[in-house]
């Protein structure tokens, strides 16, 4: 009984040993798989973080690059109503000042610019309702410019005249409409962004 009682008691220390090294080593291994769960939290938090601030600055970009060319269009808009005002009478559009359209022309030729150096930075979308809007300053232009040179000092033909400036000021009503659609488009990308 003695020889079984110290056999009993031998596999009792070996299974006891052999308990305590399989918690030694599941505590162990534990920590190590926590160690590499931590560091993989981390590397994937920094990489999240990158992309946030990107994400971030690319938002910050477009804002810029929409607030850019809607400065332009308001100038655009602008310059227009100062040449085509609302509410002529026939005798007032007949004996106004000739328009100077340099101004107008500049501005129009910053925003195709802006346009151009946006194209990375917007959709293409955005980008199509930018150039259709460019389309109609441009057509502006040339309209108002045909009525600049229908003033003739010594004779003006004042039926003429009043024509291709209604037909300026159609041009001018238009692109009037195209910017605030366009306006209204951009803020619901932006929206969307978000």
């Amino acid at each position: 009984m003695g020889v079984v009682t110290e056999i009993l008691e031998s596999n009792l220390v070996s299974a006891i040993i052999a308990l305590i090294g399989v918690i030694i080593s599941l505590k162990w291994s534990t920590g190590e798989t926590t160690k590499r769960m931590e560091q993989a939290l981390k590397v994937y938090e920094s990489e999240l973080n990158r992309k946030v601030y990107v994400s971030s600055k690319r938002a910050d970009m477009e804002f810029e690059v929409f607030q850019s060319l809607s400065k332009n269009c308001g100038e655009i808009l602008q310059l227009m109503q100062r040449l085509y005002p609302d509410k002529l009478s026939t005798f007032q559009i007949n004996y106004a000042e000739k328009p100077d359209l340099n101004e107008l022309a500049l501005k129009i030729r910053d925003l195709e610019i802006g346009i151009n150096n946006s194209r990375a930075f917007i959709s293409s979308e955005i980008i199509s309702l930018y150039s259709e809007l460019l389309k109609n300053a441009e057509t502006f232009f040339v309209d108002a410019d045909k009525h600049n040179l229908c003033w003739d000092d010594s004779k003006e033909d004042h039926i003429k005249k009043t024509e291709l400036r209604d037909v300026a000021y159609q041009s001018r009503k238009s692109f009037e409409q195209n910017w605030i659609n366009v306006s209204e488009q951009v803020k619901k990308y932006l929206r969307g962004a978000e």
